[in-house]
């Protein structure tokens, strides 16, 4: 099944060097300075990264970072088609489970290392 890519993409900056996270989801770090970093473990994510992450160097580098439409992102473990998805300890995509952030829906079955299409959908999962 071929899915378009439509995102929205914008650039927010980061002082971390996330050069080989490509496709990986981000959320804010908080505080005044508005940095990013790679979600952790069903957190809510703001977005992922787009192929295109320059390598941070002494300073601070800006991103582009997908934040609608349907997104790309890597998948840490089993996605399945119609179902919400979360990020891992990685910042990469899995099924979502109860009690924590989705980023958004599955359009397709993937597995560990492969690179999904999604439809961005930010929401809590409670079952039930």
């Amino acid at each position: 099944m071929s899915t378009p890519f439509s995102p929205t993409i914008t650039t927010f900056k980061s002082d971390a060097n996330l050069s080989a996270s490509a496709w990986f989801l981000v959320r804010p770090v908080g505080g005044a300075d508005g940095d990013i970093e790679v979600a952790g473990a069903g957190e809510l994510a703001m977005g992922a990264l787009t192929n295109d992450v320059p390598a941070a160097t002494s300073g601070t580098v800006y991103v582009p970072v997908q934040v609608g439409g349907i997104i790309k992102v890597s998948c840490g473990n089993a996605c399945v088609a119609g179902s919400l998805a979360m990020s891992d300890a990685s910042g990469e995509a899995l099924t979502a489970t109860t009690g924590n952030y989705a980023f958004g829906i599955a359009l397709g079955e993937y597995v560990n290392g492969e690179i999904g299409s999604f439809l961005w959908a930010p929401s809590y999962y409670e079952e039930g």
